[in-house]
């Protein structure tokens, strides 16, 4: 008898996909028909309150009114309302929250923003939770413009982007806050909703729309440089081409010439833009001096941050020199005496600091740019023999004039042949290339394992290599080691897509008892003996309980299979 699952559903079920690329400063979507050839993406560039903005993306930006749990206002709206007088102290603006999810980088909590309420900090989970909704709230709206009104929303499939970076337990906290912001109900096939590293989306992406301008060959290598607002990440595929004229027909019905299989383990830092954002303020610090920017409102040091963001990083090349307009709070008098000397190199003119690109490199860009370079000095000695054809720059952070230069310098036709900045959709290649993936899912053939998998066992006690604080004797008189590390998946080590991992043990029978199984993960390079060694982490427990087995008694050994 074979028994459906009801929350099973096939592919060619599904009518439209959508993509969010959910980043730290800036926030995608996309969308595609999954029965249209050629496949062809919709951007969503229509925001509210978008005004003269030409960056095809919106804020990573929520305000809340003080003493109020629920979002008023998000994207270039928040951003507006921070910019009326009293703005700070009527609302809180949280920003750049999505690094919260990253429990490696530690930051401190979000503001509530409640008063006298027992809760003071907001969970990363709820924050992201209500922009998600408030961007999906607003796609589904523009989806109403376009053919797909003409199909129920129960048949639209979710790709969602995540970091490279990311643990296990990030993932995992993602894909709740989704399920609370409504795009999927928790009761949802789980492959409504398919989570896609940000540089293999990427990967999709150029392999999609470049592959012909570039002319991709068979086994060409290519390394994705996704630099965003928060982390840079990279991946390095190899790009085959199939059979039969190099097109083959996949489960959809749709045809495809290349697959991209992964040949480094993708690795990524939380190095990304928002780190060039921070070394400004602090060169602004160190020129106007701390106790002149701690007299600094709210709203004028936000519109200080906003030129640069919107007008310095943009533009900056390394040779630019530029004028910041002071706020008329800061009084003249108060400033150090260099800034009012013409004959330095920091100067104040007609309440216009200035800053010069010899300044900016050195206190700004660099310190970031040396980061992405050594990230991608180090994923590329992981490459075997070390042959690399192509280096796509991406991301908003990808797109910069000035790490184009300064990767240029290091690697062009010393390690790599050729570097490329889709500048055209540069911004757009990571969503873009999640609805390509939520439309073709079969083009990625096989991926190398970010960390070493396994469950917790108990293992014959081996007096030479196992402590005495693990031994013990079961009923029949065996003496064992708990906490044995039983491996299924090494870091490093290539599988197959929906490849199955399954071993065989023994455990004992107890129909009232089910078994629990922990599975743990390691970023260690040695496989750990145990499971309790330091950077080995529980990832999930499963309780399975057992069925009542006719002539079985309590205690007896069963034998069981872990897939």
């Amino acid at each position: 008898m074979v028994v459906s699952n009801p929350r099973e559903k096939h592919f060619s079920d599904y009518r439209v996909v959508i993509a969010y690329d959910f980043g730290t400063t800036y926030s995608g979507a996309a969308y595609a028909f999954t029965h249209t050839t050629p496949a062809e993406v919709f951007d969503i560039q229509n925001w509210p309150h978008k005004s003269g903005h030409f960056y095809p993306k919106v804020p990573t930006v929520s305000v809340y009114p003080r003493n109020k749990s629920t979002l008023s206002e998000w994207g270039h709206a928040a951003k507006k309302v921070m910019l009326k007088p009293g703005a700070a102290k009527q609302n809180v603006l949280l920003s750049q929250f999505k690094l919260h999810l990253d429990e490696s980088l530690q930051r401190a909590p979000i503001e509530n923003g409640l008063i006298d309420h027992p809760v003071k900090y907001r969970t990363p989970v709820q924050a992201v939770a209500d922009y998600m909704e408030a961007l999906h709230k607003h796609t589904l709206e523009e989806l109403k413009r376009s053919f797909a009104k003409n199909y129920p929303i129960d048949s639209f499939r979710y790709c969602l982007t995540v970091p490279a970076v990311w643990s296990d337990k990030a993932k995992h906290l993602m894909r709740q806050a989704s399920i609370k912001a409504g795009l999927i109900s928790a009761s949802d096939p789980l492959d409504r909703l398919i989570l896609i590293s940000e540089p293999e989306a990427a990967a999709l992406y150029c392999e999609e729309t470049m592959s012909d301008q570039i002319q991709l060959k068979d086994k060409d290598r290519v390394m994705i440089c996704d630099a965003g607002g928060g982390t840079v990440d990279l991946i390095v595929f190899q790009v085959n081409l199939l059979e039969n004229d190099g097109a083959e027909e996949n489960s959809s019905g749709k045809r495809r010439k290349r697959q991209l299989k992964e040949v480094t383990k993708g690795m990524g830092e939380s190095c990304g833009s928002v780190f060039l954002d921070s070394h400004f303020r602090k060169l602004l610090e160190t020129k106007l001096g701390k106790d002149v920017m701690s007299k600094v409102s709210p709203r004028d040091m936000y519109t200080m941050m906003e030129y640069f963001i919107d007008t310095i990083k943009p533009q900056f090349t390394g040779a630019d020199e530029f004028y910041l307009e002071l706020p008329r709070s800061i009084k003249v008098e108060d400033l150090p005496l260099t800034l009012r000397d013409h004959d330095e190199d920091g100067y104040l003119d007609d309440g216009m600091l200035y800053l010069s690109g010899q300044e900016l490199e050195k206190e700004v860009f660099d310190p970031v740019a040396k980061k992405v370079i050594a990230l991608i000095e180090r994923q590329y000695k992981q490459i075997p023999d070390g042959r690399l054809e192509f280096l796509f720059l991406v991301g908003g952070f990808g797109s910069s004039k000035y790490l184009y230069q300064r990767v240029h310098e290091v690697f062009q036709d010393t390690k790599v042949n050729q570097i490329v900045c889709p500048s055209e959709r540069a911004a757009l290649a990571v969503v873009r290339g999640a609805a390509y993936y939520g439309i073709h899912p079969e083009v990625v053939v096989s991926r190398v394992s970010r960390r070493t998998y396994g469950i917790s066992i108990s293992g014959i006690f081996d007096e030479k290599n196992d402590p005495q604080s693990k031994r013990y004797v079961n009923p029949d008189g065996l003496v064992l080691c708990k906490n044995r590390f039983s491996h299924f998946v090494k870091k490093n080590e290539e599988l197959l897509v929906d490849h199955c991992v399954k071993k065989d043990y023994t455990a004992r029978y107890d129909e009232t008892t089910p078994v629990r199984i922990e599975l743990f993960a390691t970023e260690n390079e040695a496989v750990p003996r145990f499971d309790d060694e330091p950077g080995v982490h529980s990832v999930a427990k499963i309780l399975i309980p057992l069925p009542d087995i006719p002539n079985m008694k309590k205690n007896e050994d069963i034998h069981l299979t872990v897939r």
